[in-house]
């Protein structure tokens, strides 16, 4: 069968592989399990090895007699669109502790990890074989090339890491990019952030131009003389580029704008918000 485009197919090759991504989901008995983008079920049969309950998404409707007729009722099937599933009624069939394991399409990458953001509290783990480049974005540390928000904002309900690498040659077609596998746990030692909408937004702006100090990228949102005064306040120094920022560092940050009251009741209502994970 001819791998759609239009659809990011990009089948696995490798049974070893397969393996080796099932494992990282440390699969015990009775779990339950999601898969997104079953394809020709390389990875189904690896999750399957382990006595789960699997549910598998794929869009693909021509593999719907295949991968039907080849596992019956050892997995549920759903032929839909994971973005458009109605999660929270899935969650009252699955529970709150669910497995994810997938070989995702990769053009769905970011709406996805909106959702598992949204429902981190419905997963115990998250095994993803994602495009190296976001692997290593969601995995970065403060003051590397990779990092960004999108570094940021996932890793304040998940710790994440890249388990493996694997190369575009263990694809059918072989896609323009390597690969990775990360794994998501969620995170206990959660932070506390007290002005949700207000960090995201001043943490959006400081990445806005990369090559742009701190205080340059937060002059576009704030002002000039505002920015200056959220510097006094805050005693960190603006000359700094926001990649340099840790964490913490942004937390506080919007603590100290929010006792300010430097952003008007207009501005806190969204108008020009940037997207959710611009890098």
């Amino acid at each position: 069968m001819k791998a759609l485009k239009e659809l990011g197919q990009n089948f696995l090759t490798s049974v070893s592989i397969a393996d080796e991504i099932a494992s990282l989901g440390d699969l015990q008995d009775g779990d339950r399990v999601w898969e997104i983008g079953a394809g020709k079920g390389i990875l189904t049969d690896s999750i399957l090895r382990y006595p789960v309950h699997l549910r598998s998404f794929e869009l693909d409707r021509r593999l719907f007699s295949s991968l039907s007729n080849k596992y019956g009722e050892n997995v549920d099937f759903e032929f839909i669109d994971v973005l458009k599933a109605d999660w929270e009624e899935l969650f009252t069939e699955d529970g709150d502790k669910i497995k994810l394991i997938a070989n995702i399409p990769y053009q769905i990458t970011t709406p996805l990890l909106a959702l598992l953001e949204k429902y981190q509290e419905h997963f115990s783990i998250v095994v993803l074989m994602i495009q190296k480049e976001v692997a290593e974005r969601l995995s970065a540390k403060a003051g590397t090339k990779s990092y960004a928000p999108l570094s940021i904002r996932l890793r304040l309900s998940y710790d994440i890491h890249i388990a493996i690498q694997v190369g575009r040659e263990w694809f059918d077609p072989s896609p323009n990019v390597d690969s990775a596998v990360i794994v998501m746990k969620p995170r206990f030692n959660r932070p506390v952030i007290n002005n949700p909408q207000l960090f995201h937004r001043l943490l959006n702006a400081s990445f806005a131009h990369r090559r742009k100090t701190l205080g340059n990228n937060l002059a576009a949102l704030l002002g000039k003389d505002k920015t200056m005064l959220l510097q006094e306040r805050s005693c960190i120094d603006f000359k700094r580029r926001g990649e340099s920022l840790d964490e913490a560092e942004f937390i506080y940050l919007s603590d100290v704008l929010a006792t300010l009251r430097l952003v008007t009741n207009s501005s806190e209502s969204g108008t020009g918000l940037l997207p959710l994970f611009q890098r």
